[in-house]
């Protein structure tokens, strides 16, 4: 059985799909719309909108277009119901469980029971940290480097206690069984496959969060013993590291305003940023760089500073994020801090001041790269050759502002650096981000009138939803079926979010999104004398067949002698001659009121 339609308006109705958006891709206000880059295809330039009023999104690069539960389905890998009732619950509207198929209760009861077991865990683990004996060494350790306060809290900082089954026991209390804490990446089997143990104990523990704000994971800081100073929940269904950023729950807001995002390598770098104001800072989760995180970052803003250790691991990681950044169209920075010490460190002994200071002395990546690469290899020819050699395949990359200043950093001329470069180009083309996916073929090309007419429904239905109905229905009697249908649909007022999931013809599809987010076409006060005009034109092909066609019947009957047939031919032939002037001179006058009264006969007396 199906959701039922009337449940699925309310709900797109009252769901904010801007804020929706927002959680994946940073959009900034423009007229009536939202623009950003396109989360479905690798753009520089934004052409993605969305359209609050319309509840539609819609990108002018790739095509792709929908409402808000197209949108959570394409980036959550959702079903549509499961995207319905994920959007339901947060506007707290029920949607009928006798709606659900077996196996998508399946489904949905599997993934939740993995969020309810990570909240839990959570829970737990903060309890321990403030309220418990056994989190006492873990408050102390925390308070001696200043996280003790509000930034802890709102981090949902935890402690695990130092028990081989005390997150176990409490989570079979609340009904949970430890191969749900398992499947959750809490807890370990036993190499004698006969139960199961706690994941973490004896760790400070770090929540780490979805776009949503919900549990999926955690990191453990180890406070005594033997074992890896920090550990990561395993990969989950909800949990993949190479797409998760910790901080990002919290930092998205700062991010987007900023137009910058801070990527450090630890958590604490993270709580200490964001409590000195930073709150753009997040960190990978115990992975290097991915181009998923990328993704990520590159859908938010496009200067990404990365700020590393400074050491050699730290310096090689940041040398291979290089090629990653630059595929994927972003403006990477690289900070070091004085004294080679960590953003935690520094803004405990020298405050968030310093950390400003900091920022200003960023330098781009690629310079540091080459830089680095040239004070290693020393400045003599042959050096000086590999290294342009090592670096042709990041080079090629490059815009050509950038090969200038790379050669000015080598101290080579710009013009040979650059033959070398093109060279290189032509043997082995820089790989060119994935191009939008093509659209399956159309039998229907949209003309000009109907775009426009679909325009003037959505954007100024009261001034020209009435003109459509006074005119003739056969103006768009040459359009397919399923186009006149949306017409009727959008000229009965119905919202256009409503219509789109039913339309089959994919370039309809787009055709009505891409109308939906043009913001301006005609101002209120065009917008009637617009509709005449477009109708006017869709007309005159069909006043044109009919004038041929009646000329041929002034023929036919001349030649059957039908008298009465050749004078009715002939009447109605007068009656176009006659109008089609008239029409013009009303649209030349702008006198809509005119045109509509050549368009509908009178009414007898």
């Amino acid at each position: 059985m199906r959701i039922p339609r009337e449940i699925i308006d309310q709900i797109r109705e009252r769901v904010d799909i801007v804020q929706v958006v927002q959680r994946h891709v940073s959009v900034q206000r423009r007229g009536s719309s939202y623009v950003g880059l396109c989360p479905f295809h690798g753009e520089k330039t934004p052409s993605f909108h969305v359209v609050p009023s319309k509840h539609l999104f819609h990108c002018f690069g790739c095509n792709a277009t929908g409402d808000v539960f197209k949108f959570v389905m394409e980036m959550e890998g959702l079903s549509f119901g499961a995207a319905v009732r994920e959007l339901a619950q947060s506007v707290g509207i029920e949607v009928p469980e006798r709606e659900m198929t077996p196996e998508d209760r399946r489904a949905m009861k599997a993934r939740a029971s993995l969020y309810d077991v990570l909240e839990a865990a959570a829970g737990f683990y903060e309890s321990n940290l403030w309220t418990r004996p056994e989190g006492a060494k873990a408050r102390v350790y925390l308070e001696e480097r200043g996280f003790t306060g509000e930034a802890a809290r709102h981090a949902r900082l935890g402690y695990a206690p130092d028990a081989w089954s005390a997150l176990l026991d409490n989570l079979h209390q609340q009904g949970f069984t430890p191969k749900q804490a398992f499947d959750a990446g809490l807890a370990k089997e036993r190499r004698q496959g006969d139960g199961y143990y706690d994941g973490f104990r004896d760790r400070v523990v770090f929540p780490i969060r979805d776009n949503r704000g919900r549990v999926i994971g955690f990191g453990g800081r180890i406070l005594e013993g033997d074992g890896p100073k920090y550990l990561n929940s395993p990969e989950t269904r909800l949990y993949e590291k190479s797409k998760v950023l910790y901080g990002m729950f919290e930092g998205r807001r700062a991010i987007q305003n900023k137009d910058r995002v801070i990527v450090v390598e630890g958590y604490f770098d993270v709580l200490a940023l964001q409590a000195a104001g930073f709150e753009e800072a997040v960190a990978t989760c115990g992975t290097a760089l991915t181009p998923e995180h990328l993704e990520r970052l590159r859908r938010m803003t496009s200067n990404v500073i990365l700020l590393q250790d400074s050491d050699e691991a730290g310096s090689r990681a940041a040398e291979k994020a290089l090629p990653l950044f630059l595929a994927a169209g972003l403006s990477p920075w690289r900070l070091m801090l004085p004294d080679a010490k960590d953003p935690d460190e520094l803004i405990r002994e020298h405050g968030p001041e310093a950390m400003e200071q900091a920022l200003t002395r960023k330098e781009p990546l690629l310079e540091w790269v080459v830089r680095r690469r040239r004070d290693a290899a020393g400045r003599d020819t042959v050096s000086l050759d590999r290294v342009v050699e090592d670096l042709l395949p990041i080079l090629v990359q490059l815009r050509s502002s950038a090969v200038s200043r790379v050669a000015g950093l080598l101290g080579l001329h710009e013009a040979s650096l650059r033959r070398r470069v093109e060279s290189a180009a032509r043997t082995n083309p820089a790989p060119q981000q994935e191009e939008p996916k093509p659209r399956p073929p159309s039998g229907w090309t949209p003309r000009r009138e109907i775009v426009h007419v679909l325009w003037l429904l959505v954007h100024r239905y009261g001034e020209t939803a009435d003109i459509l109905a006074r005119t003739d229905p056969a103006v768009l009697g040459g359009e397919p079926d399923e186009v006149r249908t949306t017409i009727a649909r959008l000229m009965t007022g119905e919202p256009v979010a409503a219509i789109l999931p039913d339309l089959h013809e994919p370039n309809l599809q787009r055709t009505v999104s891409a109308v939906v987010a043009r913001d301006v076409l005609y101002t209120d006060e065009e917008a009637a004398l617009g509709m005449c005009q477009v109708l006017h034109n869709l007309d005159l092909g069909r006043r044109e067949q009919r004038m041929l066609f009646l000329e041929s019947e002034v023929e036919r009957t001349a030649r059957e002698g039908d008298a009465a047939g050749m004078r009715t031919a002939l009447e109605e032939m007068q009656t176009l001659k006659k109008t089609t002037p008239a029409l013009e001179r009303a649209l030349l006058d702008r006198n809509v009121d005119a045109w509509l009264a050549l368009q509908t006969p009178a009414d007898p007396a």
